[in-house]
């Protein structure tokens, strides 16, 4: 196995800049670890054939003065977001030609960063379950154990970066899609504030509905906090494609020296497995050891907002795609989607204008709970990692899986920045926590992950793929 791959992005670019490899080597190492690796996975749906190419040319132009972070690293890109010349499946059989010759904003900075993309990952049918399979491409598995779900809809681009295919995955989240598969696969990952990360599909034939485009973000997963932010920067260089871009440095919000982190052990009303009790655990502990003053804190609403965001999103599902998803998604999937519908409320008009006047209600709550504490520490999910493509065997599981999932949606809800880390390995699977900040603080947020990060360390060595 290349020591190659075992390199963050970080140490990746540092080697190139310092002409210790060169971009063709490390492109070629992670090329060989997808070959090696991705058989037992079946995260990657395309290889992007260019690379190589790419790599070679890079070499020969020499290194520019003033390189990204992401310079000569490998990277994935996720199915559901378009790049020129290859299809933006997003899971549907009947999307598989879908080609254009537009990239996405992420795909764009990507490229122009120098970044190398050698995949692109998989995701369920629509990007729309907290596993990842579908007809067209198969299921991904997780590379910790298989028969438990990576996570989704980022579920293959989180098990690709655990197992060193590239050192970057992009993956968005419009319910956990980012932090619910770096939780499932031990890896770190941030959920932007809304606006951070420029987003659109150029070769979709009509953009997103509102609501969802209020509440989905793009993103990077990687193996360290370092990584995160690394991509963080690379991906949100501005995009006048996306109008509603803000790039704000934070949120202004004053902060004296010591930092006071909210611990939230279980902020709704419902069951938490006890190893996900154990995670808070390790990570509150890890806070105080870095010096971080912690305290007890009961942020506002947590169940409503946990509800409201999926009365909000089923209705505009219901009403936007959902004959669609009937035409052109499995049998399985339907349903899956019916049992979602029926855990939430359909809202009429005035009730869906209810909804979102409601919304900026609890995000003004939220927002006064920051002036308390400069961050929030609350579970990622209120359930251990579960088994892989448990809603299609057993429908009847879907209400306890969305309630446990609703640490989530509320960060979502709110379009809060939230850091999702790994804390630690119980009955062979890791578990993490999730550290909330104030809207546009995002760096903040790293900044507190990353010294928790010192305190706990990173898992993604312990996998048994690395042996």
């Amino acid at each position: 196995m290349s020591e190659i791959i075992r390199w963050s992005a970080v140490e990746t670019s540092a080697h190139i800049r310092a002409r210790d490899v060169s971009v063709t080597e490390v492109t070629r190492a992670h090329l060989t670890r997808m070959t090696d690796a991705n058989p037992a996975l079946n995260a990657v749906t395309h290889v992007i054939d260019e690379a190589l190419g790419l790599a070679k040319s890079m070499d020969a132009q020499g290194i520019p003065d003033d390189p990204s972070p992401l310079y000569g690293v490998p990277v994935t890109v996720k199915v559901n977001i378009d790049m020129a010349g290859y299809p933006n499946t997003n899971g549907i059989p009947a999307f598989k030609d879908m080609t254009g010759d537009g990239d996405a904003p992420v795909v764009t900075n990507l490229k122009s960063s120098g970044a190398v993309i050698i995949a692109r990952t998989n995701t369920p049918e629509f990007s729309m379950r907290w596993c990842t399979s579908n007809p067209l491409h198969g299921v991904s598995l997780n590379p910790w154990n298989t028969d438990i779900t990576p996570g989704g809809s980022s579920g293959a681009a989180a098990a690709s970066v655990a197992s060193g295919i590239g050192a970057i995955a992009h993956g968005n989240d419009l319910g956990g899609s980012l932090r619910y598969p770096a939780y499932c696969c031990g890896v770190t990952t941030i959920r932007p504030s809304n606006g951070r990360i420029a987003a659109m599909n150029p070769n979709a034939p009509a953009d997103r509905p509102p609501i969802t485009f209020s509440m989905s973000v793009q993103g990077p997963i990687a193996r360290t906090v370092a990584d995160v932010r690394a991509g963080l920067q690379v991906m949100s260089k501005r995009d006048p494609r996306d109008p509603f871009q803000v790039n704000a440095l934070n949120s202004g919000r004053p902060r004296g020296k010591e930092i006071t982190l909210g611990i939230a052990t279980n902020p709704f009303a419902s069951h938490v497995d006890d190893a996900v009790l154990n995670a808070m655990t390790h990570a509150t502990k890890a806070a105080h050891s870095a010096g971080i003053k912690t305290v007890e804190c009961t942020p506002p609403n947590a169940d409503e907002c946990a509800s409201l965001w999926g009365d909000l999103l089923f209705t505009e599902t219901h009403h936007t795609s959902r004959n669609m998803m009937k035409e052109q998604g499995s049998a399985e999937l339907n349903s899956t989607i019916d049992g979602y519908a029926a855990h939430y409320r359909l809202l009429d008009l005035p009730e869906l204008l209810a909804g979102m006047t409601r919304r900026m209600q609890l995000q003004r709550m939220w927002s006064l709970m920051f002036e308390d504490i400069d961050a929030l520490l609350i579970p990622t999910s209120l359930i251990a990692p579960y088994e892989n493509d448990l809603d299609f065997k057993d429908p009847s599981k879907i209400p306890d899986l969305l309630r446990a999932q609703s640490p989530l949606f509320v960060v979502n809800l709110l379009g809060l920045p939230s850091v999702a880390i790994p804390t630690h390995v119980e009955n062979g699977l890791p578990l993490g926590v999730q550290l909330v900040a104030p809207r546009h603080d995002d760096y903040f947020a790293l900044d507190i992950a990353e010294r928790l990060e010192g305190e706990l360390g990173t898992l993604w060595q312990n996998l048994p793929i690395w042996a």
